[in-house]
């Protein structure tokens, strides 16, 4: 297993600009809808045409790095996210009643409540792979009794 550089490693092999356009196309993903930036005005912004956009964006440090300074954004928001989850728990955000999905979802990660699937097979008496009865018919074919 390979081990995730750091952001600050990351960070060390791409340009200034390379950062700041990482930083743009953070920004953008995160925006509302209709207020997003295109990639033409991110290339602007950074002072570079598009095609080097482009490229950048297929560069693997360039995605990695993209990828750490999200899920710190992710991370950061974790507070937010297990307050709404338990104002859903505790029906305060949902008329008064609790939701279901949220229970469900709180048990799952409490460790309560696990997906579990059993796949049970029996045999059959007249299973194909009954080797007395492959034998019987070997002999029968040869003429056996």
């Amino acid at each position: 297993m390979t081990n995730k550089p750091t952001l600050d490693a990351l960070k060390a092999k791409l340009t200034p600009g390379q950062l700041r356009a990482g930083e743009l196309l953070l920004e953008k993903e995160y925006a509302p809808k209709g207020e997003k930036a295109t990639y033409a005005e991110i290339a602007e912004q950074v002072g570079i045409d598009t095609s080097t956009l482009y490229h950048w964006r297929q560069n693997s440090d360039f995605v990695q790095y993209l990828a750490a300074v999200s899920d710190t954004k992710l991370d950061s928001a974790r507070a937010a996210a297990d307050a709404q989850l338990m104002r859903l728990v505790n029906g305060t955000s949902n008329n008064g009643m609790a939701s279901i999905k949220a229970l469900e979802l709180y048990y799952k990660l409490i460790g309560k409540l696990v997906d579990k699937r059993e796949v049970v097979s029996t045999p059959k008496e007249t299973d194909a792979h009954d080797v007395d009865r492959i034998k019987a018919e070997i002999e029968r074919l040869r003429g056996g009794n």
